[in-house]
């Protein structure tokens, strides 16, 4: 990619274009790549700090390219994002669509079901309230009634939308104290939530000879394991104040999902 913009800078030269290229704005990437469902692997050419935007026909590029008469230049347009940006999105939008896979499994996208605005769904026609009443849905104001079909959509907005307000909230606080007693990685990765008594956090990326680091980094912390019996893949530990670290690795994804929180 980076050779390509180089050449093309240079046969811009050689035909004696001195006038700034034209621009076209391609902003809104980031729902653009939530949509398209980019996978993680699309960006992974890419250095963290490269500049990326998206051509009309879909194409993610770093650089500059030309595309029916226009120019695109990712340094300088302003609704190009850093690589490691569009992985983390590229990577949100994989898990979302795993997550919905598993939430709706032995669904039919045309099946009739009730959906609530909690992301909760049912293909009952009837649900008991907490006094133990039958309440009819179909006249119930916190249900819809939709396709699955539509029920993944909401719920796959619903998600993006908290994913972005929690990282907004990440963005504006102070780290937490919490994710402080962690050890440092390089591995990408995305705040899954930040609060007060609890935080916790999902890498990518991640191969098994640097999950076992992470563990023994963990133990070096002060966390002791709290269950030795259990599997190689996941780590139970607490620390002399209290707080308990809970370590899941996914070996076939790479994955490594740390939760860490005051008990």
């Amino acid at each position: 990619m980076k050779k390509l913009a180089i050449a093309i800078t240079s046969l811009l030269l050689m035909t004696g274009c001195s006038s700034t290229p034209t621009i076209t704005n391609t902003n809104n990437i980031k729902e653009h790549i939530l949509k398209d469902n980019v996978a993680y692997d699309s960006f992974s050419s890419y250095s963290d700090s490269d500049t990326i935007i998206r051509l009309p026909n879909g194409e993610y590029i770093h650089g500059t390219k030309e595309v029916n008469g226009k120019y695109y230049d990712s340094d300088q347009d302003s609704g190009a994002i850093q690589a490691k940006k569009a992985k983390y999105y590229a990577l949100l939008a994989v898990d979302v669509n795993n997550y919905l896979t598993e939430k709706f499994e032995g669904f039919n996208d045309s099946d009739e079901v009730f959906y609530n605005k909690k992301g909760g769904f049912t293909n009952a026609s009837t649900v008991m309230d907490e006094n133990g009443n039958e309440k009819d849905l179909a006249n119930n104001p916190d249900y819809d009634s939709m396709t699955i079909k539509e029920a993944k959509e909401k719920e796959y907005n619903r998600l993006i939308q908290e994913d972005a307000k929690e990282e907004k909230k990440n963005l504006s606080s102070p780290v937490s104290e919490l994710n402080e007693l962690l050890p440092k990685t390089d591995s990408i990765s995305r705040t899954v939530f930040n609060k007060k008594n609890k935080y916790a956090i999902h890498y990518y990326e991640v191969e098994k000879n640097e999950y076992f680091d992470y563990i023994k980094k963990i133990k070096e912390k002060g966390f002791d394991s709290i269950d030795p019996n259990s599997p190689e893949e996941t780590f139970l530990g607490v620390n002399s104040d209290n707080i308990s670290v809970n370590i899941h690795y996914d070996a076939t994804n790479k994955t490594l999902d740390v939760d860490i929180r005051r008990q």
